[in-house]
């Protein structure tokens, strides 16, 4: 591996896997050459990846164009645009510009407990201003700045940055998630590739240029990617972009990390799945950095080629078949249900993570069906109006299946095999970052399911989605979140039974 060094891009994946971090795929791309590219199976290079707050930054790219054709400027207030709506009461409107959404500095009031499924920019104008300024990370900012593109442009942003940005670098058109107002969500939901990363970012570190022909905007590949809200030194917020010593960066939650490494003229893009999202980063400025500055050796290219076939995930064969009733339904208890509503609905597939949480069933699921077909479990049900079925490979090698649920397609991965008298069942939705952990137990009269995810919605609330300085001041509310965390604990660790229909 000339131009940089195996053995830290080794310890750096080693590392990850001992912090408890789920790679997905890294991508090393040095001037216009991919020079390390590997995907932790199942996932490949052709399966587009959840992104959460990456996307942040394609929405900034959208209003680069924006600006460049004259559809507003960094100076266009924001009440102009979004007329009609209940403005909340305060003085803070004339300095709300699309420069202030851009760098976070709305001062608009947000938190992250907030129900995604609203309209945000109902929600956004009718928030109260703070009163204390200054910047403060919101999705409710960043989806404003895509809601202005879409409103002013009358296109959605996959239609209107289809022929200015994925035709151009030759990406194929994204699946972007939606609100319940049809619109391309700012702050998180589009999926993309481990590769269109790396050209959406090497194209940024060109000006803008890409194949010699300019696509986005020169000047805003300058000014997005520089310190427009300093933090300290040499660290800030640019337009929906993270700098850090001369770095800039994409991130998302749970891992998701794009950087510009202009040191070593290295574009890097790593996909995760962790609940600290703050480690990965951690890890690359302080193991990964170490490859660009060394040269690899045999042995190293050795030792991290045995690594990345080691950590192939070993599938166990199921050594029974489950005693399942073809082609009878089973109806979901009335007891199962109320508990499993009590914050959120159950699934056969991970649902508290994947997604933006904007669109999804409010009821758990019904109608659930067994089958054996193939040295595989097929198990189907009903999603309110979407009828679901994916199935289970028992010969140790899972299956891929894909469905639609709430309009958002999925590939499912899934395999099962046998402990004791339950059966084990491994669901994963690939383009997203959860796995379900299912234990499936036959009873005379039903079906009993308990839920495991990874990773785990408890742990997320209580690490990344509640700020400790929010806590500190306002302790009834952390009393009453941990009272509710408690709650989703003593609930999800109940299985849902359902009951086989005489």
């Amino acid at each position: 591996m000339a131009g940089f060094s195996a053995k830290w891009v080794y310890e750096y994946l080693k590392k990850q896997a001992e912090s408890g971090i789920e790679n997905h795929a890294l991508l090393i791309m040095q001037g216009n050459d991919i020079v390390f590219e590997e995907y932790n199976y199942p996932y490949s290079a052709d399966m587009p990846h959840t992104l959460f707050s990456v996307t942040k930054s394609i929405a900034s790219t959208a209003a680069g164009f924006a600006v460049s054709e004259g559809l507003l400027s960094l100076d266009t207030r924001i009440d102009e645009i979004f007329e009609g709506y209940e403005k909340c009461k305060g003085s803070g409107w004339e300095n709300l510009t699309l420069r202030s959404v851009l760098t976070m500095n709305s001062n608009k009031k947000f938190t992250f407990l907030q129900d995604m499924t609203a309209d945000y920019n109902t929600i956004f104008m009718e928030a109260d201003f703070r009163k204390k300024g200054g910047f403060l990370y919101s999705n409710n900012d960043a989806h404003i700045v895509a809601a202005a593109v879409q409103k002013l442009s009358g296109q959605s942003l996959t239609e209107y940055l289809t022929p200015r940005l994925f035709e151009p670098l030759g990406i194929e058109v994204p699946f972007w998630e939606t609100n319940e107002a049809g619109e391309c969500i700012g702050g998180t939901g589009c999926y993309l590739k481990a590769r269109d990363l790396a050209k959406i970012c090497r194209c940024y570190a060109d000006g803008g240029k890409y194949n010699g022909k300019q696509v986005i905007p020169e000047f805003w590949c300058r000014e997005a990617t520089k310190i427009q809200h300093q933090f300290k030194e040499n660290e800030g917020y640019g337009y929906l972009f993270w700098i850090k010593n001369g770095i800039f960066s994409m991130t998302g939650m749970f891992g998701q990390l794009v950087s510009y490494i202009p040191q070593y003229d290295t574009v890097l893009v790593s996909l995760n799945s962790c609940i600290a999202e703050g480690m990965n980063s951690s890890l690359a400025e302080s193991v990964l950095m170490k490859a660009f500055a060394e040269e690899s050796t045999a042995e190293d290219e050795k030792i991290l080629e045995n690594y990345l076939k080691s950590r192939r995930l070993k599938i166990p064969s199921c050594e029974k078949l489950p005693p399942v009733h073809e082609g009878k339904e089973y109806y979901i208890t009335a007891v199962s249900d109320a508990i499993a509503k009590v914050l959120f609905p159950q699934s056969v597939i991970p649902r508290t993570l994947t997604c933006s949480f904007a669109k999804r069933p409010k009821s758990n699921p019904d109608k659930v069906s067994f089958s054996l077909k193939d040295n595989a479990l097929n198990i189907s049900w009903l999603e309110e109006e979407d009828k679901v079925t994916i199935s289970c490979g028992l010969d140790g090698e899972p299956r891929m299946s894909e469905c639609v649920i709430k309009g958002y397609p999925y590939k499912i991965w899934a395999y099962c095999y046998a402990e004791g008298d339950k059966f084990k069942l491994v669901v994963k939705p690939l383009n997203t970052l959860a796995t379900h952990y299912i234990d499936l137990e036959f009873v005379s009269d039903g079906v009993k399911m308990s839920f495991k995810s990874n990773p785990c919605f408890t742990e997320f609330i209580l690490k990344s989605a509640m700020e400790p300085e929010f806590f500190n001041k306002h302790r009834l509310v952390r009393t009453v979140t941990q009272g509710v965390v408690k709650l989703v604990v003593d609930t999800t660790a109940r299985p849902v039974k359902f009951r086989l229909k005489k």
